[in-house]
């Protein structure tokens, strides 16, 4: 094993005998019963002050229930609204309908349905971190509505932490983002989109699973896994000036056991819930649906978004101490209090020309992680530790009006700005395990795009992003993306996008200043405050079309060559006494390469097939070998068949080939098949039930080969119910 693979401080998750989250705290029962109640009132309110949507939905009907969208409007590619297929760089994206369907509740669950996207467990944390293009989660930014998530180990985002239950969609865009969304965005962007808050409606969702034989309480038909969400949400004056939406969630595992009589468990334990509450204020309230060239604010908008999660893992092991092993546990609980607010109107300056509009958004936000952790041998504690991050931001961006030069040349230019502040402190046993107690990063971005528009085929897409780093100076990173769109004599669409863009990443505040002291094992890692930020350039070419009424292509590639790739120098060690000094170096280089593919064939009006294949290859310039986890080829087949106006059937297969664990013995993990089946039943226009078998062939990891990286959890059965009114 890697020094690096021990860098990270192993965290818990909850044992066989811990007490349900809805039998030990009675706020999440209470939050669930206490929407359920007040949501009938409000939509009897709602309907008799005639309220309306907060806005139009695109993926919404009048019935508040997801409906198709073939062509949804997105964001994330050029920081304003278009449609999907005028975006000019390739971009995904995952509907709330896909969400529920697929019964996906946490932002891990939902990548999965993504077949580029590779999942890998976070070591040492009951979580995952999301790997794309070869690129890892350190390289990965992931947001809600624009705005960063904090990273759990300083760097990393644990997709285990953020629950779905407000998504409106999760757009992806891989390969190099830094000159739209700045440092940490070299590998791509994850941004989620909640959904806007729509007249008086509300929501309950319930629902059990089972491991069988591997539940830790022995007991083969015991609800393992439980789950509940509830949402309640609508105007809240007659004017419509007013919206709000509550909502909570609550998910219980208690992890998977091979051995009952054992001490040590195969997964951890975890329970979750999370709370969030927005509010909306538009002064225009239901005028703004009105004709009135007067005005010089059009479309305004504020809101206050703010949201508690709580997490609380145990996790129960053997550790080797010559001549026996002990039984050690590690209890984990995680906080997270996060507070957005932001604005954003349409200004028009010339009342003779009510074209000449101008676009203003703003936000900022503030998010606190804390985690503390307990590990405690023989029922003795032996370490505490405690953690804490904090981001601090603030953003805002002009859209100028469109600038018509000609009948044929547009462009539409924006320009915006940013400062971010992060905070790191950490402790174990009262001692600091930072080289300084003084841990934190500055920064401020500008930057600026030119969406050039010529005629009605091309488009041509640059920006610039400089940042200034309080410890690394200045930095650019450009990108051009260029869209060619052509109309076959059938009338079908083929929509040819390609890319090149730099990328780059500012070492994390632990990278730079950790020290992981395991002096009774012969060694420490040392963080380095003379690291310099990755660097990257990214080479992206795609296809899009119809093939035929029935079937549509999707053809991606991609390169990139990284470096200054930041590793433990394992080669180069010092020595004090007998303990050997690992350092953070820039000591690697590389190159990954690949492309996926996608099949959309609409069988008939009832079935649906999706098949998807992806291929990456990686190389370690120094090592002259592939990096480590990273499969080369995976494969997603996916049906949707509607058996009945009720009934709706998703069977789901998936294949990822071998990796490469490590590389002085040259460690594979081996291949593995899954499949998952999903049943969903419409009892009426409100209700509706679903079961699940996930994991069908029981494929799962050998838990005595340390280089077995197949997936963790065995077959599971799983029941659920919602409600929406």
């Amino acid at each position: 094993m890697s020094i690096l693979a021990l860098y990270l401080p192993l965290t818990p998750a909850e044992s066989q005998t811990q007490v349900s989250l809805l039998r030990r705290r009675p706020l999440a029962i209470s939050v669930a019963m206490a929407l359920s109640v007040i949501s009938p009132i409000s939509a009897q309110a709602a309907i008799q002050n005639g309220t309306e949507p907060e806005y139009e939905s695109e993926i919404n009907n009048d019935t508040g229930t997801p409906s198709t969208q073939l062509d949804p409007i997105v964001v994330t590619a050029t920081r304003s609204e278009r449609a999907l297929s005028d975006a000019p760089v390739p971009l995904k994206v995952i509907s709330r309908q896909e969400l529920e369907e697929n019964h996906a509740h946490t932002l891990k669950e939902a990548l999965a349905l993504l077949p580029s996207i590779y999942l890998r467990e976070v070591h040492g944390k009951t979580g995952y971190e999301v790997s794309m293009q070869g690129f890892t989660g350190d390289q990965v930014l992931v947001l809600i509505d624009g705005l960063p998530i904090t990273a759990s180990t300083g760097s990393t985002v644990n997709l285990n932490q953020y629950m779905n239950m407000d998504i409106e969609q999760i757009e992806v865009v891989q390969g190099a983002a830094s000159a739209q969304f700045g440092s940490a965005a070299m590998g791509g962007v994850i941004n989620i989109i909640t959904k806007p808050i729509d007249s008086a409606t509300g929501h309950i969702t319930t629902e059990v699973a089972t491991n069988g034989e591997q539940n830790p309480s022995g007991n083969t038909i015991d609800a393992n896994k439980r789950y509940v969400e509830a949402s309640i949400e609508g105007a809240l004056d007659k004017e419509q000036r007013f919206h709000a939406r509550l909502s909570g969630s609550y998910l219980d595992n208690d992890g998977l056991s091979l051995d009952h009589d054992a001490w040590p468990r195969l997964k951890d334990a975890s329970e979750q819930y999370q709370i969030n509450t927005r509010l909306s204020y538009r002064p225009e309230g239901s005028d703004r649906l009105k004709n009135n060239d007067d005005r010089l604010f059009n479309e305004t908008q504020y809101w206050l978004e703010a949201s508690h999660y709580n997490e609380e893992d145990v996790s129960r092991f053997n550790y080797y101490v010559a001549p026996r092993y002990l039984e050690q546990q590690r209890e984990e609980s995680i906080t997270k209090q996060r507070l957005s607010i932001g604005g954003n109107t349409q200004i028009t300056l010339h009342a003779d020309d009510r074209r000449k509009v101008y676009r203003v958004s703003a936000q900022a936000l503030h998010e606190e992680y804390e985690s503390d952790s307990i590990t405690s041998t023989q029922q003795a504690i032996t370490s505490a530790r405690n953690t804490n991050i904090s981001t601090t931001l603030a953003q805002a961006q002009l859209d100028l009006p469109d600038l018509v030069l000609s009948d044929k040349h547009t462009h539409l230019i924006q320009v915006g700005g940013q400062v971010q502040q992060d905070n790191l402190s950490q402790t174990k046993n009262q001692v600091s395990e930072l080289i300084t107690d003084d841990v934190s990063r500055d920064v401020a971005d500008l930057y600026i795009q030119d969406d050039w528009l010529i005629g009605e085929n091309w488009e041509v897409l640059s920006g610039i992003r400089y940042q200034n780093d309080q410890d690394f100076g200045g930095h650019t990173a450009p990108k051009v993306s260029l869209k060619y769109n052509h109309l076959d004599a059938s009338g079908r669409d083929h929509i040819f996008r390609t890319s090149i863009g730099g990328g780059y990443r500012v070492p994390n505040l632990r990278e730079r200043y950790y020290v992981f002291d395991h002096s009774n094992l012969g060694y420490k890692v040392m963080g380095n405050p003379d690291l310099q930020p990755e660097t990257s350039t990214s080479y992206q070419v795609g296809y899009q079309g119809q093939l035929s009424d029935a079937i549509n292509l999707t053809i991606n590639g991609f390169y990139n060559d990284i470096d200054n790739l930041i590793q433990t120098d394992e080669n180069n060690a010092r020595f004090e006494g007998n303990i050997a000094i690992y350092e953070f170096m820039n000591v690697d280089s590389a190159q990954t390469y690949g492309g996926d593919i996608g099949l959309d064939w609409q069988i008939d009006d009832d079935v649906n097939l999706q098949a998807n294949y992806a291929y990456l290859h990686t190389h370690n310039n120094v090592t002259d070998t592939e990096l480590t986890y990273k499969p080369n080829h995976k494969v997603m087949l996916a049906l949707d068949y509607q058996l009945s106006d009720k009934l709706q059937l998703i069977p789901r297969l998936n294949y990822e080939s071998e990796q490469l664990v490590t590389t002085s013995d040259e460690a594979y993990s081996p291949s593995w098949w899954t499949l998952d089946s999903k049943i969903n039943y419409n009892a009426t226009e409100r209700f509706n039930v679903y079961a699940a078998i996930n994991n069908i062939f029981d494929v799962q990891r050998d838990i005595t080969d340390i280089s077995d990286y197949r997936p963790i959890d065995n077959r599971e059965w799983l029941l659920g119910a919602s409600y929406r009114w």
